[in-house]
């Protein structure tokens, strides 16, 4: 089981974890990456054992597999972003991590997502019109790290 798949804290006594709150976001936002996820969660259940029957997939995986390479790397890679429906459910998936309130999505949110956009300035240009507020907030914390922004 990977680090983060356990990782529950600052969950503000709901209890989800923090993964399944993540796949529950993508499952909405998404419906066409189901089967990804379903596979990854398959994949997961060979973690399981006899001591550990509990296993999930980790919020930063199913970020990084799901999200960033499936999702928004190829809507970035068009010269300019074709599918503005695709761009506006995106924007809500972040809006929708940012605006949960747990600490450790936020970190998540900055290191996997937010580090992708700013860290290539092409894809910022690209994105920025479709950022939602608490996506804005982020990027204005965030941007003192990155140069041409």
């Amino acid at each position: 089981m990977a680090v983060d798949d356990a990782h529950s804290s600052g969950n503000m006594g709901s209890s989800i974890t923090e993964s399944a709150l993540v796949r529950k976001f993508l499952w909405e936002c998404f419906p066409e990456q189901r089967e990804r996820i379903l596979a990854l969660e398959e994949d997961e259940r060979e973690f399981v054992t006899p001591g550990n029957l509990f296993s999930e997939v980790g919020a930063y995986t199913l970020t990084s597999d799901v999200f960033v390479a499936r999702v928004l790397i190829p809507l970035l890679l068009s010269p300019t972003p074709r599918d503005s429906g695709m761009a506006e459910r995106c924007s809500r998936f972040i809006e929708l991590l940012l605006g949960s309130g747990r600490p450790f999505i936020k970190e998540m949110v900055s290191i996997r997502i937010t580090d992708h956009l700013l860290g290539y300035p092409d894809n910022w240009k690209k994105f920025v019109m479709y950022a939602g507020e608490l996506l804005l907030e982020e990027v204005n914390e965030r941007k003192i790290y990155y140069k041409d922004i």
